[in-house]
């Protein structure tokens, strides 16, 4: 129990610093303006001057005019420019309350026991540090501001939705009562209102849980409840005028966009789904080694929630197949909490087929040691980049008075940099990122234009 402690404590260590020197970025700047979706948004050429957002009625203002005119996401890019405005500290603690959140709702879905809750905290370590596609990439979208609050809060919130749904499952049974139902209708649109392909593998593990307390005779109202307000956020999301006003603007500039081809299938299948579901199987290692040892028996509870938590998060690749982008570095982030849920409660369950890895005291100290060298080793390679940052935010404050600042890039890569660069190659951005912000060579380039008015001045630009 004390060991699994201190796994605890130094993970969520970890993450809060990885929060703290991971600076604002790209869409951060964008999304600390009120959005003007009548004058192009926020993310486009021809920029005109923004307004800052300066209270919650100006983020309520931002999200209405986001939804018309660019996507549905509203409770990601509410909580993102909520943190952008009040400052970027408050999201670092709120990040790493989050992440300890997850950490536990991970624990409760499996009913794994604090005491025997280490392998589970190494698990999820070793999936997010070691097995997310592009790895060094998928963190960033758990620690970078705006990337952070679309996607991995949208799987702390999907979790939490799911928790209530697996606890009456696992005991056959459920209460009622018109409180839980208030309380299940908030979280059924947060939850649904997350993100596109996440919602949608939560649908289908609630569709599983709901049918199954029907034919077991526990449905309660409150379950009703959750699972339509879920549906109902996922509407609002999917079917916000904003996603068709803006596949319009990218038809506009690209007009085989969204062409559907055969050739678009093939690509998302082989560049987009199959390295996702490579290392998915991966992170499934022990959901794989259980089916194998119990073999074609009849399915019990766990067996349901083992393979239904699995094919959910198989789902969200599944569901990005036909669309004109696979980024599977984000897609790897909202796919794995699924991923870890079945593979963590497949482990519990491998103690009854006398399953036990064993390894020698001196490996167990060697690997321990070797992942605190490498995430001290990241640490103070982010550190550095932070300092990068600062220096070049500083330069900026020195010419503010300039009509055009030229940015000179960032230092050569410390040792340590090239050490990680070495490890993760182009993926590894404490040693690829140029200029601090996401500031291109391009003056006119809507990121630069919204770093620029962020810090008051007229033009931004990265010397090369």
């Amino acid at each position: 129990m004390f060991r699994a402690q201190i796994y605890f404590v130094l993970l969520v260590g970890y993450f809060f610093l990885r929060n703290v020197f991971m600076p604002l970025s790209d869409d951060d700047y964008a999304y600390a303006f009120i959005w003007d979706g009548e004058h192009g948004g926020n993310l486009i050429d021809g920029i005109g001057e923004r307004q800052r957002v300066e209270s919650i009625g100006d983020i309520f203002q931002s999200q209405y005019s986001h939804y018309f005119t660019w996507g549905g996401r509203i409770t990601a890019h509410f909580f993102a420019q909520f943190f952008i405005w009040t400052g970027k500290l408050y999201f670092d603690v709120a990040n790493t309350i989050f992440f300890a959140a997850f950490i536990i709702l991970v624990l409760k879905l499996t009913n794994t026991e604090i005491k025997k809750s280490a392998f589970a905290m190494f698990w999820i370590f070793f999936i997010l540090f070691f097995i997310a596609a592009k790895f060094t990439r998928s963190l960033i979208w758990m620690t970078w501001l705006t990337g952070a609050c679309s996607y991995f809060w949208s799987a702390v919130f999907q979790l939490t939705f799911l928790l209530p749904y697996v606890n009456a499952f696992r005991a056959g049974k459920a209460d009622d009562s018109t409180a839980k139902i208030f309380l299940m209708i908030p979280i059924g649109i947060f939850a649904g209102l997350s993100n596109e392909a996440g919602s949608l593998a939560t649908i289908f593990l609630t569709t599983i849980l709901i049918f199954i307390a029907w034919r077991k005779n526990f449905l309660k109202r409150w379950q009703l409840a959750g699972y339509v307000t879920l549906i109902l956020g996922s509407a609002i999301c999917i079917l916000a005028p904003g996603n068709f006003a803006q596949t319009e603007f990218i038809m506009s500039v690209n007009p085989n966009a969204f062409n559907f081809s055969a050739q678009l299938l093939k690509n998302n299948f082989v560049n987009g789904f199959l390295p996702v579901f490579c290392l998915d199987l991966a992170a499934l290692i022990p959901t794989i080694i259980y089916f194998i040892k119990r073999g074609l028996e009849k399915f019990n509870r766990a067996d349901i929630l083992i393979a239904s938590f699995a094919a959910a998060g198989l789902i969200v690749p599944l569901s990005m197949l036909f669309s004109p982008k696979f980024d599977f570095s984000r897609v790897s982030v909202i796919s794995l909490p699924f991923m870890i849920v079945s593979s963590v409660a497949a482990y519990n369950e491998l103690k009854n087929f006398s399953f036990k890895i064993s390894l020698p005291i001196f490996l167990k100290t060697g690997i321990f040691i070797l992942c605190c060298f490498y995430s001290a080793s990241v640490i103070y390679a982010y550190k550095l980049m932070n300092e990068s940052y600062e220096s070049q935010i500083n330069y900026v404050f020195e010419h503010k008075n300039e009509e055009t600042i030229y940015l000179p890039p960032m230092p050569p890569l410390t040792p340590i940099q090239k050490f990680l660069a070495n490890i993760h190659g182009v993926d590894c951005p404490v040693a690829y990122i140029k200029y601090f912000g996401g500031v291109t060579s391009n003056k006119f380039n809507p990121i630069n234009i919204m770093v620029a008015q962020y810090y008051g001045v007229k033009y931004i630009v990265g010397s090369d």
